[in-house]
């Protein structure tokens, strides 16, 4: 077990060193969101070979916006609060309440994490029958969510007394383990889809350590260095096997923890990324300016799949099973894993952002009102 650091399966605290820099954490876990947040607001333009396959329907507006699918029903959170909506407009779900940094973690099957990154709000949406949005505020700051395809969630926190803490919460909302840091600060973490392996991305002085754990058991079973480098988000394949990133690599480990391969950014700028069971790229600038963009998918064992060459870093991207959706100020292209262009179309320059639905369906959506768009 890693010193200063302790797991538990839900019984009793220790405390073993105060907790320091929380803001530190919580700009960290902003990382995550940073490219989203950047790009510059387009004003609208003219229409130009885009199709409506609907007319626009608005919704709740509110700064901060992040746009998500769950299954085919579209999932809004913003610092009003979250919206969930059918793909023909009608409100199915609405929560009122503040968030400061809104983020949203989502599977493929439509399971949907809304939370308040440096807030306590945590809300859980299981796309069933019941349509429910659960409450699983929180009693310390959250640095980051995930969710597995089994609507297992593991929330990292800023708890009193530590460098961050990581509780698993089963798919009823359970806590089932909990893991406290005293050697680094927590900033991710993910549990794998089988459920049985937790891993912990921490940061330390001397770069970033993934801890990994078994949920049946107390003690940390791996650990993995990557020094001098500092990641800041990390998910788990539906394989079983895990990636990490950072603002200069990739790094892909075994469901071990053994490092399989890495894949160098050799200088060029992080400019986004879309992270999922099932799809791992990035977008890659030769420059600061954001030209000569390069997109790159990756195999879970870090094999390139697939390149591709945009014309301007993407407004948004989003990833639907094996399917990518890249939005740019005036076009839109939905790839397959290997980044072969399955379909393409020019859109109204304006929209925030784009998101495919598991349908195959692609959705404009500005802050106050979405459209579907079909891409010939």
């Amino acid at each position: 077990m890693a010193s200063g650091t302790h797991a538990k399966r839900i019984s009793g605290k220790s405390k073993v060193i105060a907790l320091s820099a929380s803001v530190l954490l919580v700009l960290l876990a902003l990382l995550v969101f940073l490219y989203r947040d950047k790009l510059p607001a387009l004003h609208p333009g003219e229409a130009d070979g885009s199709l409506r396959e609907t007319e626009p329907f608005t919704f709740e507006t509110g700064s901060r916006q992040c746009f998500d699918t769950a299954a085919d029903k579209l999932v809004i959170a913003s610092s009003t609060g979250l919206q969930i909506l059918s793909g023909k407009g009608e409100t199915l779900q609405r929560q009122v309440y503040s968030m400061t940094n809104p983020a949203i973690a989502s599977t493929s099957e439509g399971i949907c994490a809304f939370y308040d990154i440096g807030g306590k709000t945590l809300r859980l949406y299981k796309n069933d029958k019941s349509g429910e949005c659960l409450e699983y505020d929180r009693n310390y700051p959250i640095i980051s969510v995930s969710v597995n395809s089994a609507g297992y969630l593991t929330v990292t926190e800023q708890e009193t007394g530590y460098k961050g803490a990581v509780t698993v919460l089963d798919a009823d909302g359970n806590a089932i383990y909990k893991w406290y840091s005293g050697s680094g600060y927590a900033v991710d973490a993910a549990l794998s889809p089988d459920c049985s392996t937790l891993a912990v991305l921490c940061l330390e002085s001397g770069g970033s350590v993934i801890h990994l754990f078994k949920l049946d058991s107390e003690q940390e079973f791996y650990s993995a260095s990557l020094p001098n480098e500092l990641a800041f988000k990390l998910s788990f394949f539906k394989s079983g096997e895990f990636c990490t990133l950072s603002q200069d690599s990739l790094h892909f480990f075994k469901a071990n923890g053994e490092e399989r391969d890495s894949h160098s950014f050799e200088g060029d700028y992080l400019a986004g990324f879309e992270l999922s069971d099932e799809l791992c790229a990035v977008v890659l600038s030769k420059y600061v300016s954001g030209s000569d963009i390069t997109l790159v998918s990756l195999a879970s064992d870090g094999d390139v799949l697939g390149k591709a060459a945009l014309n301007e870093e993407p407004v948004s991207l989003h990833g639907q099973k094996q399917r990518l959706l890249v939005l740019c100020s005036d076009g839109a292209t939905v790839y397959s894993r290997d980044l072969r262009t399955l379909e393409e179309g020019r859109v109204v320059a304006g929209y925030k952002s784009a998101v495919l639905t598991s349908k195959g369906d692609v959705f404009l959506l500005s802050s106050h009102y979405a459209e579907e768009c079909s891409l010939k």
